[in-house]
């Protein structure tokens, strides 16, 4: 046993990783998935939906007229930590060199602030980004299936240049636009590639974490 331990710290001496804790490996290697997903975005041709950011701070009370539009009292609004992760997030992209060509986002405070903070151009608003329980409210029958056609259309529309930014909300209602949809964190994106046919393909997915350590 120590015979083995003489080895291994040997090598660490040998690799200079030796600290006053013993053996240093050094940070841990990002997956080449996600190394190979950042050089798809800088080719460009991609869209990128993103759920927004943390947004704990109060709560959504759903009531006359377009609800969803509003902030403050009401309705559920970025925390600090979600205000901070937007802010890391769009400069990850800048120092990436990852091009966007336009952003779009729903009309929910919370993604208006998202995209705003992201600060990689001026965001458009779009209806087909809102959450489902705006689409409830405006066509009780049909409105999940509009909202998923609708960000079924924003997907498949290849980008004339660059990567186009969505940034919206987690579907977690049946029949989502794409499964990985109901299955965002706060800040995640997913990665899609439109095939010009009307259909799009899911890359890879980034969490607000990786942003941080990828170079």
């Amino acid at each position: 046993m120590r015979s083995s331990f003489r080895i291994f710290s040997g090598v660490c001496l040998a690799l200079g990783l030796v600290t006053l804790g013993g053996c240093v490996t050094g940070p841990p290697q990002l997956p080449s998935s996600l190394l190979s997903l950042v050089e798809t975005l800088r080719a460009g041709g991609n869209v990128i939906y993103m759920r927004h950011v943390t947004a704990d701070v109060g709560r959504d009370v759903q009531g006359a007229g377009e609800w969803w539009k509003k902030c403050g009292e009401g309705h559920r609004m970025l925390s600090a930590k979600g205000r901070s992760d937007a802010i890391q997030v769009g400069e990850a992209i800048r120092r990436l060199r990852i091009p966007i060509s336009q952003v779009y986002c729903s009309e929910y405070c919370r993604a208006v602030e998202t995209s705003r903070l992201l600060s990689l151009g001026e965001p458009k608003t779009d209806v087909r980004l809102n959450g489902w329980p705006a689409w409830k409210a405006v066509d009780p029958s049909r409105g999940l299936h509009r909202l998923s056609h609708g960000t079924r259309e924003l997907l498949a529309a290849r980008p004339a240049q660059g990567n186009v930014l969505l940034v919206s909300h987690k579907q977690d209602f049946p029949d989502p636009t794409d499964p990985v949809l109901a299955d965002l964190q706060d800040g995640e994106c997913a990665v899609f590639t439109p095939d010009g046919w009307g259909g799009f393909a899911l890359r890879g997915r980034i969490k607000v974490e990786d942003w941080a350590a990828l170079k």
